[in-house]
């Protein structure tokens, strides 16, 4: 009888650690790790804080749970047990547990009233932003901070803007379209990797107006916003001039020379759209400029190599960086400062007057306007070219410095984004913006056109995917436009230009 006692109390531990093993309590007695009573549809200790009692799903097993005597004793019909869920045969089966005790289990925080269509996922929006964060954010910049722009800051607002979003969809889409126009021909592309066309272009929009919609209230509150969707807006305005059907080359060059004799023509082959969009970016600097100086886009609006003051360096001798670069930029360089002279020394020779061409070339087809309007486009083209100018002092500076990475081309590059060589539409006089969307196309009207041409090549000179392969197509139009005026003089400003573009300008790889 003296070991009745022991083995009874061996017995009572044996209990209580199956007992202290219960998996079963609520979550709230687990969150503040004090013992559940497991009664259901609320334990004791919820009943007595007044707090929701809510229990993990049940888990389902063949075997049949050992169950303490309290269990047996103060189960609650409303619970779920393993016996219930499991039938004689030891076979799980499903479809005995009514629907409406599984979903009793879930907190009232997580029913929804929302609709099923409104629940679902859509796949292409998904598939937007997957590329644009494994390809596109990473593709933006060479330098290590901006690209951080790209990869973090800008799709942080674009989760908190609805605009910002489809914009940021919008390029990813875009990007999308010329990464698969590019290597189409060397693999084969799944339609599940596709994006319509459509998608993209109603990102677009829907982006652009709500872009719009919050211009007139920009304030430093929401000058990171604005700013960085004006970022988006011209990269893909770069990046749509690569797309067929965004941009098309209507008919063949010789074929579109021919076609361009309407006055109404220049405007519908040259999309200058985009001319438009940077300038509007300057706006927005200018109107909330200390506050982008020292917000977390500051990155994109310092600009290193440019002093304060906006007075470019003069050009330099091209140094023997030259010799670790392509063929394209050396061609640039050798021809950069006589090109702009050439145009410099042409302009003088168009009489305000008359608007005429002078005696020194001889033609028959020179056409006459009025005067007051050869005045201000003559006036417009010479500030036009005073931006070349500093544009191509910029580059050509660029080049002449000493080689201190390998390879040199990713190192000029890289330079070439810190002397922002891109940002001559901002210095461009609306004048000229103006005379190039002149109806009147003439000698004048095709002078203006053969600087922006001189413009464009800037462009080719900057190896990105939104820019690679844009501008030569857009110095295209333009020679064909000057063709179809049949001035022989004219004609002969392009041949640099061409010359230039017919070169390869090495890759340089952003990932």
């Amino acid at each position: 009888m003296d070991d009745l006692p022991a083995e009874n109390q061996r017995a009572l531990k044996r209990h209580r650690a199956r007992h202290t093993k219960s998996r079963n309590g609520c979550y709230p007695c687990k969150s503040r790790r004090v013992k559940c009573d497991e009664l259901q549809p609320a334990c004791g200790t919820c009943s007595s804080r007044g707090e929701t009692c809510y229990y993990p799903s049940p888990r389902i097993s063949a075997k049949k749970q050992p169950r303490s005597r309290r269990e047996e004793a103060g189960s609650n019909d409303a619970s779920l047990s393993t016996e219930s869920l499991a039938p004689s045969d030891g076979r799980p089966s499903f479809g005995s547990v009514p629907l409406a005790e599984i979903n009793a289990t879930l907190p009232a925080i997580f029913s929804t009233q929302s609709s099923r269509g409104q629940r679902d996922l859509n796949m292409n929006d998904l598939k937007l932003l997957q590329f644009y964060h494994s390809h596109t954010a990473g593709k933006m910049s060479l330098h290590t901070r901006k690209a951080l722009v790209w990869k973090q800051i800008i799709p942080e607002l674009a989760s908190k803007n609805v605009y910002l979003m489809h914009l940021l969809l919008a390029l990813a889409g875009i990007h999308m379209i010329t990464h698969q126009h590019e290597y189409v021909t060397t693999r084969y592309i799944e339609d599940t990797d596709k994006v319509d066309l459509t998608i993209i272009v109603e990102h677009h929009q829907r982006g652009l107006q709500g872009f719009r919609e919050e211009i007139p209230y920009i304030s430093p509150s929401n000058a990171e916003s604005i700013f960085s969707g004006s970022l988006l807006l011209v990269a893909f305005a770069f990046a749509s001039l690569k797309v067929q059907e965004l941009n098309p080359l209507a008919v063949p060059p010789r074929e579109m020379t021919i076609s361009m004799g309407s006055p109404s023509s220049t405007k519908d082959i040259l999309r200058l759209n985009w001319l438009h969009l940077n300038r509007g970016v300057s706006s927005v600097i200018g109107e909330q400029w200390y506050t982008l100086k020292s917000s977390r886009l500051r990155q994109m609006v310092v600009l290193p190599n440019t002093d304060e003051t906006g007075k470019e360096l003069e050009y330099d001798a091209p140094s023997s960086r030259l010799s670790h670069c392509s063929q394209r930029l050396v061609k640039f360089a050798e021809g950069a400062r006589q090109a702009v002279a050439n145009l410099r020394a042409s302009l003088n020779v168009f009489d305000s007057a008359e608007n005429n061409i002078s005696s020194g070339w001889e033609t028959s087809t020179s056409q006459h306007s009025e005067a007051g309007a050869s005045d201000w486009v003559v006036e417009a083209n010479s500030g036009a070219i005073d931006v070349l100018d500093k544009a191509y002092a910029r580059i050509t500076n660029v080049l002449s410095y000493t080689v201190t990475e390998s390879p040199a081309s990713h190192e000029i590059q890289l330079d070439f984004e810190d002397a922002a060589i891109l940002s001559w539409p901002i210095d461009l006089p609306s004048q000229f913006l103006a005379s190039l969307e002149r109806s009147e196309h003439d000698n004048l009207h095709g002078f203006s056109l053969i600087i922006l041409a001189h413009l464009f090549l800037i462009n080719t000179l900057f190896d990105t995917w939104f820019m690679r392969g844009s501008f030569e197509r857009e110095i295209l139009k333009v020679n064909a436009l000057i063709e179809s005026l049949h001035e022989s003089h004219l004609s002969a400003f392009m041949l640099w230009p061409n010359e230039v573009v017919k070169l390869p300008l090495a890759y340089v790889s952003t990932s």
